[in-house]
């Protein structure tokens, strides 16, 4: 029978999809009257409760008993002294707290100062030895330098020995034979008189006058230094900053809307269906391409906010461009795609609701039955026989609903509100950082955003090494054995 009754009051009614009007109100109805009769129920119990735990009224013989006498009143001198023996205990209490606190603050100031004086310590350290391999790391180039500056001297006089002077004199003879057809060499310079500091400059050198000497064809060679090419950033192989793109959701999501939102993520796909627009008007080469991104609800706005992750194209002449870049989406305006907004835990808070209720209603029924003493030792309480079945129930009550209530709690918790993000939805995609379209460039673009990563990452470690202190296995072994380890600014001793 009572699986009837259930039935009938919380079964859900079915019709067709016109008369989805008409079903609501059934049911909005059924719930108000369901309502209706548990509030009833639970007022009605709370009369009984109150009826059933009011004390009985006072009969006339316990109205004429006799007052009762409390003894002898103590004198106004023991209050007075007793009040100023009270006093000056508390005045030696907060003099000792003083000095006790002037103390801790003298010793963090010294422990301040020393930690700073050390931290400044191993800065000069640090920058003391960075210093020293840098030099160290100089001479060993400056000695590698030289050693081949050493060997190209080498190499140059053994070239320049290879035919004596003296063969080289009597081929360029004045007077000598001279054979048909050879070429002339371009006229000397002649030593006038003893006193020529110029002479060194004014003649050949060894190694200039043997191609003169030498009876073979010469030979030359040239070389000039190829232009490099230098990279400019054009709208033939660059995206600036504040570029958008029209895009279509092709892979929506259910974005989390709750607390914990933007550290959970949702990716979603888009596809450009438009060239893209640069800041000063011109077209860029971004239609057909591929944008993915991660995106997390925002409740209050009922939108969608998503941030780009990639973009990738393919070019002409099958060239792939696979780049990271940073941007997001704006729908209509503004920031973000609008979404729908679904919230599923409003029967399950109304659930927690009703066991907060029934928790409430139990320690009422718990406190009703209860007298409470106040006396020197304290305060005690105590259960009379006649409510001990009233006890037991407003115990039993309030245990079940506050479990009740946890668990219903923790259910919401796990039904988060969330944002959809619908397939086929019209955005703009806006860059916030430039990026090359160029394959080769887009690789150099995202190796030195590797580096700068892995500098930042770097800096970052020292900074913790610095300001962290770190833990010594030691140290922590000797504090578990009650020892106590004076701590310090780079670890424990």
């Amino acid at each position: 029978m009572l699986d009837n009754w259930r039935k009938r009051l919380f079964s859900d009614k079915e019709g067709d999809f016109e008369q989805g009007g008409e079903i609501n109100q059934r049911t909005a109805s059924r719930n108000n009257t369901v309502t209706i009769i548990a509030v009833s129920a639970l007022l009605l119990a709370a009369l009984g409760l109150y009826k059933y735990t009011r004390p009985p009224a006072p009969s006339q013989e316990e109205n004429h008993q006799e007052p009762v006498e409390f003894g002898v009143i103590i004198e106004q001198d023991f209050v007075e002294k007793d009040n100023q023996s009270a006093l000056t205990l508390q005045q030696n209490t907060l003099s000792g707290l003083e000095k006790q606190i002037a103390e801790l603050s003298k010793s963090m100031r010294t422990h301040k100062e020393e930690t700073q004086r050390k931290i400044e310590q191993a800065k000069e350290k640090t920058a003391r030895l960075v210093e020293e391999q840098v030099r160290e790391e100089f001479r060993s180039k400056e000695a590698q330098l030289q050693a081949r500056i050493d060997e190209l001297e080498q190499s140059t006089s053994e070239l320049v020995n290879t035919e004596p002077y003296s063969t080289i004199h009597t081929q360029g003879a004045i007077n000598g034979s001279e054979t048909f057809g050879q070429r002339k060499l371009p006229p000397r310079p002649i030593a006038s008189s003893n006193d020529n500091p110029d002479i060194a400059q004014m003649q050949y050198q060894p190694s200039e006058q043997i191609p003169f000497n030498r009876n073979e064809f010469d030979s030359f060679d040239f070389f000039w230094e190829s232009d490099e090419k230098t990279y400019h950033r054009s709208t033939e192989n660059y995206v600036p900053t504040g570029t958008f793109v029209t895009a279509v959701v092709t892979g929506g999501a259910d974005t989390n809307a709750g607390v914990l939102g933007q550290g959970d993520t949702t990716p979603v796909v888009f596809q450009t269906i438009h060239e893209g627009i640069l800041p000063n008007g011109e077209k860029s080469k971004l239609n057909n391409c591929t944008i993915t991104g991660s995106s997390y609800g925002e409740i209050s706005s009922s939108r969608g906010i998503v941030r780009t992750n990639r973009l990738s194209c393919i070019q002409d002449e099958g060239r792939i461009l696979d780049v990271a870049i940073k941007g997001t989406a704006f729908n209509f305006g503004r920031n973000g795609i609008r979404g729908t907004t679904i919230l599923k835990n409003g029967e399950i808070v109304q659930m927690a609701g009703i066991a907060g209720i029934l928790t409430g209603i139990g320690e009422t029924g718990q406190a009703l039955s209860q007298t409470t003493s106040t006396s020197a030792l304290g305060t005690t309480s105590s259960i009379n026989s006649q409510d001990a079945a009233l006890n037991l129930l407003g115990n039993a009550t309030s245990s079940v609903g506050e479990k009740l209530s946890d668990y219903y709690i923790g259910l919401a918790e796990l039904y988060h509100p969330i944002v959809e993000i619908n397939p086929g939805a019209v955005v703009n995609i806006v860059f916030l950082e430039g990026f090359p379209l160029d394959p080769l460039m887009a690789e150099e673009y995202e190796r030195q955003q590797l580096a700068e990563q892995s500098m930042s990452s770097q800096s970052n470690q020292i900074l913790d090494v610095i300001t962290n202190t770190p833990l010594n296995p030691l140290a922590n072994e000797l504090s578990t054995q009650g020892i106590d380890v004076p701590p310090t600014p780079f670890g424990r001793k």
